[in-house]
């Protein structure tokens, strides 16, 4: 079974959101990555309750992280991120079903490296059957 970040990053990945390895990192992202590139963080997450035949409702938390050096870009990625995640339905993630998806965007901010470059932040909360 592969875990919810891993899943979450595989959807991004389809909806045309980089590419695993490349653009598209999971945790951190290497010194060598390319200055526009974005890195999905599990924020964790619980129970919202159980059936009582056993089946759980959960919600798990992932951060989306976008860097670029052109801040209108970062802008633009994240709006588009937003966009596509809050208007999905139906999604399966890897073995989890997907009850709902919700995306909020958060301010842009300079990077803490001294490259220059602009970092955003798309949190989304993933409820999940399972």
């Amino acid at each position: 079974m592969t875990n919810i970040t891993h899943a979450f990053a595989t959807y991004l990945q389809t909806q045309g959101f980089g590419t695993l390895g490349t653009s598209l990192y999971i945790g951190a992202v290497p010194q060598h990555a390319p200055d526009a590139c974005f890195w999905v963080v599990s924020g964790g997450g619980g129970n919202q309750s159980r059936n009582k035949t056993g089946e759980r409702v959960k919600n798990y938390t992932v951060s989306i992280f976008y860097r670029s050096m052109d801040s209108e870009d970062v802008h633009d990625k994240l709006q588009e991120i937003e966009e596509t995640i809050n208007s999905a339905s139906c999604v399966t993630l890897g073995s989890y079903d997907t009850i709902e998806m919700q995306c909020a965007v958060f301010p842009t901010d300079q990077d803490i490296d001294s490259e220059e470059r602009t970092k955003g932040l798309a949190q989304v909360t993933l409820t999940i059957y399972k």
